[in-house]
């Protein structure tokens, strides 16, 4: 929705025209006012006396010689008085109009947006509150409707920059409240995909062939970084590729997700319930995933450096080929109720069949 009101260049059109059409009224009010001004009286030849006619004629050649005198100083002098009047009214009558178009197309257009944000923001209210039906469907719907924001900002919503970037982080933060709150799960797999769609850097940098190996093109991934879904219900959710750097998953219910080539780096992940997730390739230097139920989790190829693993149970888990510095700690490697303790690090280093 684009503001409408007069812009600049029509309002200085607007001032111009009305300059000349000023000029032109000016200078023929001046041009009657002074026509026949000036005319000397008609000759006349019917004074019977030859003395009285001659005083005449002299009468009339002096005002004629006076005519010619006056127009010859207006001449002189008429040209730059009148532009100087033009230079006037320029300033007056010019300055006094633009400014007041200009006003008022400022207030206008300032009027339009204030009506455009209310309806953008009625129409987005509108979604969020959708979420709370009791239709199933139509909170599936409201959030393949969010996702789209999250994909593709509506073009029909012209807003500023920063209130774009407003609603985008608005809806990613109200998609993980749903993931927390919502029970049905064809909807909470709606949820899960709709906020994994906002890749603000499809036209990224590429990756430098000298970066290390664990750079990425970031056009690749989508933009989750430091999201709070601690408590979100996300079973089976497919994110991979998404940078979830500083994000909070205490305590959410993650079975089974997908994080393949996804960035976890500094993620808390404490106490999160992700029994059989995927963390192949993924990049989790300096995760926490402490108390963490990670048993059959699959972290093969994985980048570990610094990630902390203490009490997290780790039976069935898949450990080969993972890349840097993991802090030794106690895991608990039992399968059921009954605590099993041991470092981790000798159990990364037990026979692959010993579980």
């Amino acid at each position: 929705m684009r503001a409408s009101g007069l812009s600049q260049p029509v309002i200085a059109v607007l001032v111009a025209v009305l300059l000349m059409i000023s000029v032109a009224l000016v200078y023929l009010s001046q041009a009657l006012v002074e026509k026949d001004a000036f005319l000397p009286p008609a000759v006349t030849s019917s004074s019977p006396n030859a003395s009285a006619s001659s005083e005449e004629q002299k009468k009339q050649f002096e005002m004629a010689k006076l005519a010619a005198e006056i127009r010859q100083i207006r001449s002189d002098t008429g040209g730059s008085l009148f532009w100087l009047k033009m230079m006037a009214l320029f300033v007056t009558v010019g300055g006094a109009v633009g400014g007041y178009l200009l006003g008022q197309s400022q207030a206008t257009q300032k009027r339009i947006a204030f009506e455009d944000r209310k309806n953008i923001d009625a129409a987005y209210q509108a979604i969020v509150q959708e979420l709370s039906s009791g239709s199933q469907v139509l909170r599936a719907a409201a959030a393949v409707k969010l996702g789209a924001i999250l994909r593709a900002f509506p073009s029909e919503w012209d807003v500023s920059d920063e209130r774009r970037a407003q609603l985008i982080q608005l809806t990613k933060q109200v998609l993980p409240a749903a993931l927390a709150i919502e029970q049905d799960a064809k909807v909470l797999k709606t949820l899960s995909i709709a906020i994994g769609l906002h890749q603000p850097w499809i036209h990224g940098r590429h990756p430098d062939p000298n970066d290390g190996p664990d750079r990425v093109d970031p056009s690749e991934y989508s933009d989750l970084r430091g999201i709070d879904l601690s408590g979100a219900k996300a079973t089976d959710a497919y994110w991979a590729r998404v940078d979830f750097s500083n994000a909070d998953f205490f305590k959410a219910i993650c079975p089974e997700a997908s994080f393949r080539k996804a960035i976890l780096r500094g993620t808390q992940l404490r106490e999160a319930d992700l029994h059989g997730a995927v963390f192949i390739e993924a990049r989790c230097q300096h995760a926490n995933f402490k108390m963490a139920d990670l048993r059959g989790a699959n972290f093969t190829s994985a980048w570990l450096d610094g990630a902390k693993f203490e009490h997290a149970r780790v039976a069935g888990a898949v450990l080969s080929g993972v890349q840097g510095d993991i802090p030794d700690t106690m895991v608990d490697i039992s399968d059921g109720d009954t605590p099993r303790m041991t470092s981790l690090h000798q159990w990364m280093a037990r026979p692959a069949a010993a579980d």
